[in-house]
């Protein structure tokens, strides 16, 4: 026989712990058959047991409808059984819920308080947008009831009919600002909880409340009711700005005097987010001497960042962050502090320590900071792949040191930067980083200082050799593909700016390496198109003074330069001269046309020298200024939208017919 009540199920269980599964299935079939019964207080149990059962993980959907006939009991236990059951087991999708629109009401208008409150508790766990319009009036006809806690239900269980249906707010408002002068203050509490909460969402419909709250914020003592106020303060004043003047006294003084950290916070934070430390007016300290507000609200949050705890740490350094958008000369005095935060043991905090200490950084202070943070990631030798780092191996916070090191050195088009060459030398040392994939970053911020900034060009140059020189930094770029944009970028460089330096056939070297052939097309192109116009600096350079050994010298680099991309781009023709027609077979678009020039310049060079002579062929002088007889400099973004399209040009007619597929 199965058990009749829930403590004999619970017993029954215990007692068949090793075919539990048969005994739950046994007893499911009972209570199918026990809320079948006329008798409520046998289906008012076989609910109860559901309900226990539905926790072990069964579903009890099936007896959705006779739940809600135990809802319908005149016994408030059962009733109770009832509206527990629906909290459970009742969703938006659950069709019995139409049902239960009148039953609700009417215990809503019940005399009974008990009965009031299981009503409000199990309505705002089972309301749905239409029950949520039925039943609005009803339940703010309860907001006004004689007993206190049926009250504060009541406020709770509206901001839940109002989170189902939003078009409720307008009719809600009135019903909550009664609510803030109530005699009981956990009634008062519970409306201010509920108006902040609801406030987030649209507070333009809660401006109508800010005289009651700010009666509120005058006269309470309860500290977790005021940090409520404040922070629907701190969502109302952006929208009416004229009440950061009234907040102003009120504010400054729970600053100056409050203990209570929570509220602490919130005060300096709303202080901030709502301008009210701009408003003209002194605050007083807790010594009763006259301060500036700004001024004493980041006295005070230097109580946070330096608190033991990690989360007023945290909170600290957010808020921080919010001054000093606002103020920044109070900031900067906080220097010292926060540069300590940034070696924090917590991520969390190390990463809001970083956002500030970049926001920080001026002229004075950005080398500092930038070694800070760069010995915390750990440079290596350019002969060494592996990295020393004293920071926390996490490549989401190293990566984020990497930007925040650029964005303080690049800010305002680099109104912070005294030495461009520190700045370079920098961004090398960055890309030493180990298994942080910043290489396109790195490579835009190099290419970008080095066609803005005329005079470290050389040193550009200079730089992009040594990595280029760097045979582990080539290799492990060509295999993980972090480093590959920089290698390109330095290779553009050397080949862009190479005039500046003395030419050296060394730098055609760099350019062709072994692993090229393991790059992008697009990477190989720039590597190609960079060692092209190195060999014809380099050829132009050496005409100037022509011997019989320049002429041998021309002659080897040229014919080692052809066996250079043979070995970097064919292995399979490695060793043969190279071809205008060898490389028609298997190779990328991008590098079609770099190819097929380069192939002739050193056909018609290896043409021009077959002959030994005394002079330097003209071809051989001339080669370079099809790269050079213009600047590469910086131009706008939006230059090109300057430009006047010519008259009668139509970029929308097809110029031919359709390829086919």
């Amino acid at each position: 026989m199965f058990e009749k009540t829930l403590a004999d199920l619970i017993q029954g269980l215990r007692a068949n712990k090793r075919n539990e599964r048969e005994y739950i299935q046994q007893s499911l079939e009972e209570i199918q058959r026990e809320v079948q019964s006329s008798d409520v207080n046998q289906k008012s149990v076989a609910v109860d047991k559901l309900n226990y059962l539905h926790m072990l993980g069964y579903d009890m959907n099936w007896a959705n409808f006779h739940v809600v006939e135990v809802m319908a009991s005149g016994r408030f236990d059962q009733k109770r059984a009832g509206y527990l059951a629906a909290a459970q087991s009742f969703h938006a999708e659950t069709d019995v819920v139409m049902l239960t629109t009148n039953l609700i009401r009417k215990d809503l208008a019940s005399s009974n308080s008990m009965e009031v409150a299981v009503a409000l508790d199990g309505l705002a766990q089972i309301a749905t947008e239409a029950l949520a319009m039925d039943l609005l009036d009803d339940v703010m006809a309860v907001l006004g009831h004689t007993r206190a806690y049926i009250r504060k239900k009541a406020i709770v269980c509206l901001y839940r009919l109002v989170m189902r249906y939003p078009e409720g707010q307008q009719a809600a408002v009135p019903q909550l600002k009664e609510r803030l002068d109530d005699a009981d203050p956990a009634v008062v509490s519970a409306a201010v909880s509920v108006v902040c909460e609801l406030a987030r969402t649209n507070p333009h419909n809660y401006l109508a409340l800010a005289p009651a709250l700010y009666r509120l914020l005058n006269s309470s003592r309860n500290n977790w009711m005021l940090i409520k106020i404040v922070k629907l303060f701190a969502l109302l004043t952006p929208i009416e700005p004229r009440l950061a003047r009234k907040l102003h006294g009120p504010v400054s003084q729970l600053v100056s005097t409050t203990g209570a950290m929570s509220l602490l916070y919130e005060c300096i934070h709303t202080a901030v987010v709502g301008d009210i430390i701009g408003v003209p007016l002194p605050a007083i300290d807790s010594v009763g001497c006259e301060v500036d507000f700004a001024e004493l609200c980041a006295q005070k949050l230097e109580q946070f960042y330096e608190s033991r705890d990690h989360n007023l740490r945290y909170v600290g350094l957010v808020t921080l962050a919010q001054l000093q958008a606002r103020r920044p000369d109070l900031v900067e005095t906080q220097f010292e502090t926060v540069l300590r935060c940034v070696d924090d043991p917590d991520l969390s905090i190390r990463m809001r320590a970083l956002e500030v200490v970049s926001a920080m950084a001026t002229r004075r202070t950005l080398v500092r900071s930038v070694k800070r943070l760069m010995s915390q990631l750990g440079t290596m030798a350019p002969s060494s792949m592996q990295a020393v780092s004293n920071a926390a191996d996490n490549p989401e916070y190293r990566l984020a040191v990497i930007e925040a090191i650029l964005d303080m050195c690049s800010r305002q088009a680099y109104a912070n930067m005294a030495d461009f060459e520190w700045y370079v030398a920098t961004l090398v040392d960055l890309v030493y980083v180990a298994g942080v994939d910043a290489g396109l970053l790195l490579s835009q911020k190099l290419l970008d200082v080095s066609a803005r900034v005329r005079q470290v060009r050389g040193f550009s140059v200079r730089m992009a050799r040594r990595l280029l020189a760097d045979e582990h930094l080539v290799v492990h770029a060509a295999t993980d593909g972090f480093n590959a944009p920089v290698l390109a970028t330095a290779a553009f460089i050397l080949g862009e700016y190479c005039a500046l330096l003395p030419a050296t056939h060394d730098d055609i070297v760099l350019l062709l390496p072994r692993a090229l052939g393991t790059f992008s097309a697009q990477h190989q192109a720039a590597f190609v198109q960079a060692a092209m116009k190195a060999y014809t600096n380099w050829l132009g350079d050496v005409c100037g003074y022509w011997s019989p050994d320049v002429w041998e010298q021309v002659r080897s680099t040229t014919a080692s330069t052809q066996r250079a991309l043979a070995d970097a781009l064919l292995a399979s023709n490695a060793g043969s001269t190279v071809s205008s027609t060898a490389f028609e077979a298997a190779l990328p678009l991008e590098m079609d046309g770099r190819l097929r020039q380069f192939v002739a310049i050193l056909d018609a060079v290896a043409l021009a020298t077959s002959n030994p002579s005394d002079a330097a062929p003209p071809l051989c002088g001339e080669l370079h200024s099809l790269f050079n007889l213009h600047e590469l400099n910086p131009i706008s973004a939006a230059a090109q939208a300057k430009v006047p399209l010519p008259e009668g040009l139509d970029l929308d007619t097809p110029i031919g017919e359709a390829i086919p597929d």
